[in-house]
């Protein structure tokens, strides 16, 4: 009995794995800024410098999120999210433009979107919000956000 009240005394003591976010961005400013917002909150993070940079991390390394600017030479963000989610459709994708709203047909593989620039404090908590809810598609999403606007706490239509 006192063997197995010792593990328990260690599972409470051992530490929390950091939440890792892969963070996707050719600006590298907007990258750097995005990073260090990140590990002050709390996470780990993977930096990749334009699409493909980011593909090949994505393959190659466990992340619970990917953060991703649309607008990248080479390789828009809605196409890298489209072949994140082919290779892996579970981990939750945030895309980011400053190009304002973009088209539905844009937004397909992604689960949350913000126009930028946004305050730090919202892309922190559309990020917990899609760490919490983990990969829900773009237009649920967007679906249950419409609900709680217009009817009230996710009434049925």
């Amino acid at each position: 009995m006192a063997a197995v009240l010792a593990g328990i005394g260690m599972c409470r003591s051992m530490p929390r794995q950091k939440v890792k976010i892969l963070c996707v961005d050719d600006h590298w400013n907007a990258l750097s800024d995005r990073k260090v917002l990140l590990e002050e909150n709390g996470y780990e993070v993977l930096e990749a410098s334009g699409g493909l940079e980011g593909l090949e991390m994505f393959r190659s390394h466990p992340v619970d999120a990917v953060v991703l600017d649309y607008q990248m030479p080479g390789m828009p963000g809605d196409v890298v999210a489209a072949k994140m989610k082919r290779i892996n459709s579970q981990v939750p994708i945030m895309l980011l433009s400053a190009y304002g709203p973009l088209p539905k047909s844009k937004l397909g593989s992604v689960d949350s979107f913000l126009a930028e620039p946004q305050p730090a404090t919202s892309l922190l908590s559309c990020l917990h919000e899609l760490l919490d809810e983990g990969a829900k598609p773009f237009f649920c999403r967007w679906l249950d956000r419409w609900r709680n606007h217009n009817l009230g706490l996710g009434r049925p239509i």
